[in-house]
């Protein structure tokens, strides 16, 4: 490969790391070709993109965008899964099952907030609530000021994934918020205020934003 090729590739792979709320690093090694196919199809169906790299290259866009350790994983082949949604639990409940069936499919490592973390922090995610659920949780009844909150997403990504279930099976069995589709973002006070909001109605949630 051309210098020229090289820099394009490396562009390519930071571009996507860049815009990818997850990125999974995989070992495909011994998959034949259909396989392979299935694997890509499984994942398109979803949205996410995935793509072979050399392993310098991809080192070397990682250094440039500061994401950390994500080098002790680039040994061997590596293909990595690009998703651009919030939805975690569908791209690492993908390479988990296909794992499962395929044994020698291995996930080494995932990339979330600019920093590598393990195939069992990857793991994790599959396990946690939708989305959805945890968006009322919070604004339904966390009783933690926003800074607590913001807290809890900049924690390790085992502790945020055990954090997050703790939490929600404490929600189990109460009544869940219906949402706007577009909800605007409410500041501390209001959240604080909004302590019995799963005994008001659905006007009252519209009259509050």
């Amino acid at each position: 490969m051309s210098n020229p090729e090289k820099t394009t590739t490396i562009e390519e792979i930071k571009d996507r790391l860049g815009s990818s709320k997850i990125a999974i690093l995989t070992d495909f090694q011994g998959l034949n070709v259909a396989e392979m196919t299935e694997l890509r199809k499984l994942l398109r169906g979803s949205g996410i993109d995935y793509k072979v790299y050399k392993n310098t290259l991809t080192r070397i866009a990682a250094e440039e965008l500061g994401i950390v350790g994500i080098e002790k994983y680039l040994t061997g082949t590596t293909a990595l899964a690009f998703s651009k949604s919030d939805d975690f639990v569908t791209p690492t409940k993908i390479v988990k099952d296909f794992g499962a069936k395929h044994q020698r499919f291995k996930v080494k490592a995932g990339v979330l907030n600019k920093k590598a973390v393990s195939s069992e922090d990857v793991f994790s995610l599959t396990s946690l609530p939708p989305r959805e659920f945890l968006v009322a949780m919070v604004l339904g009844g966390l009783q933690s000021p926003v800074s607590k909150l913001l807290s809890l997403f900049q924690a390790p990504m085992r502790e945020f994934a055990g954090l997050l279930r703790s939490l929600a099976e404490k929600r189990t069995g109460e009544s869940a918020v219906d949402l706007p589709s577009q909800a605007d973002t409410k500041s501390e006070e209001q959240i604080n205020e909004s302590e019995h909001i799963e005994d008001s109605s659905d006007n009252q949630i519209n009259e509050s934003q």
